[in-house]
C-alpha cells in the first residue's frame, strides 16, 4: 500500500512539473511574439489574437494569463528589465566606491540590452494617444530605469545611514535618495540609451566599458562622499 501510495505521488510530481513546464514555455513565447509584434507594428496596431497565432497558443491560453493588451505589454516592459538572479540584492553599505561601480555596471549592461532603446522608442511615440501605457509608466515603469531604480534608492539610503554618505545640494539643501540615484542612473544613461532614442545610427559603447561608470562614481563620490 504504502509502495502503491509513494508511486501515486510521485507520478503526481511529475505531471505537476510537465504542466509547469509547460505553462513556462508558453509564457516564455507569448513574451517574445508580444515583444516583436509590438515593435514591429506599434502598440495600437497588434491585437491580441495576432500575438496569439504568433505564440502558437491558443486565445484562451492568452487571455487567461494575460485578459488585457496592457496588462501583457507591462509584462513585457517587466522582462525587458528584469535583474538577473544573482543581482537581486543591492551590495551591502560601508564601500561606497564599491557599491556604486558594482551598481552602474549592472545598469549599463542593463540598459545596453537588445530591444530595450526600440521599447522605449515605442512607449515614447504611443504614449500620448494610449491612456493604458500612461497606467503602466505610472505603475513603476520608467523608460530610463525600471524596477533597477528602487534597488539603487534602497542602497544609497543604507550608505547615508551608514554615514559613507551625505546627500547635501549646493546650498546644502538635503536631498532624498530618489534624487542622487536619478543624479546617478542619468549619467550613465545619457552615454548609453537616450543617444539611441534620437539618433537611429548611434552605436552605443561597449556596457563592460569601465571608463562611463567610473566617471559617474567619481562625480558622485567627490559630491556626496564623506570620508568615512
Amino acid at each position: 500500500m504504502a509502495v502503491a501510495e509513494r508511486a501515486g505521488t510521485g507520478g503526481e510530481a511529475s505531471q505537476a512539473g510537465y504542466h509547469a513546464q509547460i505553462k513556462a514555455e508558453n509564457r516564455a513565447r507569448i513574451i517574445r511574439a508580444a515583444r516583436d509584434l509590438f515593435l514591429a507594428r506599434g502598440y495600437d496596431k497588434t491585437s491580441l489574437a495576432q500575438i496569439a497565432k504568433e505564440a502558437r497558443v491558443s486565445t484562451g491560453t492568452l487571455f487567461k494569463r494575460y485578459p488585457t493588451k496592457a496588462a501583457l505589454f507591462a509584462a513585457v516592459t517587466s522582462e525587458q528589465w528584469q535583474l538577473d538572479v544573482e543581482y537581486a540584492a543591492p551590495p551591502p553599505p560601508g564601500d561606497p566606491r564599491y557599491g556604486l561601480d558594482h551598481i552602474g555596471r549592472d545598469y549599463a549592461c542593463l540598459v545596453s540590452r537588445p530591444g530595450t532603446a526600440a521599447l522605449c522608442r515605442l512607449i515614447i511615440t504611443e504614449l500620448p494617444q494610449m491612456p493604458e501605457l500612461a497606467d503602466i509608466v505610472g505603475t513603476g515603469f520608467a523608460i530610463d530605469r525600471g524596477p533597477f531604480f528602487d534597488r539603487l534608492r534602497d542602497y544609497l539610503e543604507a550608505e547615508a545611514e551608514a554615514g559613507t554618505l551625505d546627500f547635501r545640494s549646493a546650498d546644502e539643501q538635503r536631498l532624498s535618495a530618489s534624487e542622487v540615484a536619478e543624479q546617478f542612473l542619468g549619467m550613465i544613461c545619457s552615454q548609453f540609451l537616450w543617444p539611441q532614442l534620437v539618433r537611429t545610427d548611434f552605436v552605443p559603447p561597449n556596457p563592460t566599458d569601465a571608463a562611463i561608470v567610473d566617471e559617474a562614481v567619481a562625480l558622485m563620490l567627490s559630491r556626496y562622499g564623506t570620508g568615512s
